[in-house]
């Protein structure tokens, strides 16, 4: 069942780095957007998947952001950690294609209808 497990968390931060194709710290006030990077984990037997969510904004996107993917089994590094680009709101990371992963500064949740339906990450340090 570990193995199984396992496997799901793998899966999931493969299919998160996927999405979209081409943070810690405390939460951002009521329609800002955090400057400090904000990072979510969800932990399955002795795989552990986070997600980095952070604000990378430019002239022709004031509300440009990035979302990397870090993966690790028993504490090792599983693959390099993947990062995509997209849209970064004070309650959302949004991808390329329109997923909208919820942000609090407790967690991060994936969108009903979307493949990782469900999928709660909790608040955890950066790595």
């Amino acid at each position: 069942m570990m193995a199984t497990r396992g496997a799901a968390v793998s899966l999931l931060a493969l299919v998160l780095a996927a999405c979209g194709g081409s943070g810690e710290g405390s939460g951002p006030a009521s329609g800002e957007v955090s400057a400090s990077p904000r990072c979510y984990e969800l932990v399955e037997g002795a795989s552990r998947a986070v997600v980095k969510v952070a604000a990378t904004p430019t002239t022709d996107n004031p509300e440009g952001g990035e979302i990397t993917i870090y993966s690790y089994v028993d504490g090792v590094e599983e693959f390099t950690p993947e990062t995509t680009s997209g849209r970064l709101e004070a309650d959302a990371f949004v991808y390329a294609d329109g997923t909208r992963l919820a942000l609090t500064d407790a967690n991060l949740t994936w969108p009903q209808g979307s493949l990782l339906e469900g999928a709660v990450f909790t608040s955890t340090t950066c790595p």
